[in-house]
């Protein structure tokens, strides 16, 4: 199992997983607690109250985690050697495979070009994701304001 792509999934995602939660832990202890006993005094519903005060709040944190994740597993290399998966190929084994094993480095120069314009495009994807998000509740006053003191 662990030397299938499955097992390789499973170790990336056991390796990886802090870096979601961390962002996620620290979002959640800005959350002011004010909220969501307010949101709780005027009837919302347990999952209401996760779905309307809770995700909005932490969804900057989870698309930050999990875009560092993306990228983090886009140049992953050593998960795949330390399980000894042999019949898995990532963009980084592929380099190494071409350019160290097969000494074939005009094609590994090929492919780490690849790989350094999919980690742009897909972080150029994720700041204009974001600044359209920021400006899309900017415009409707989705902004959570803290309560008056």
């Amino acid at each position: 199992m662990l030397y299938t792509p499955a097992g390789v999934i499973a170790a990336e995602i056991t390796f990886f997983t802090p870096f979601v939660v961390r962002p996620l832990l620290a979002s959640f202890s800005m959350l002011p607690k004010a909220h969501l006993n307010v949101a709780a005094s005027l009837g919302a519903s347990p999952l209401r109250v996760f779905r309307s005060v809770v995700l909005p709040e932490a969804w900057p944190a989870l698309t930050a985690g999990g875009g560092l994740v993306l990228l983090l597993t886009l140049n992953e290399f050593g998960i795949v050697l330390f399980t000894g998966a042999k019949g898995v190929t990532t963009l980084p084994v592929l380099i190494y495979t071409r350019g160290i094993v097969t000494f074939d480095l005009p094609g590994a120069a090929v492919i780490a070009t690849v790989q350094i314009a999919l980690s742009l495009s897909l972080y150029g994807a994720y700041r204009v994701a974001f600044a359209r998000l920021t400006a899309q509740r900017e415009r409707t006053g989705d902004a959570v304001v803290d309560p008056p003191r």
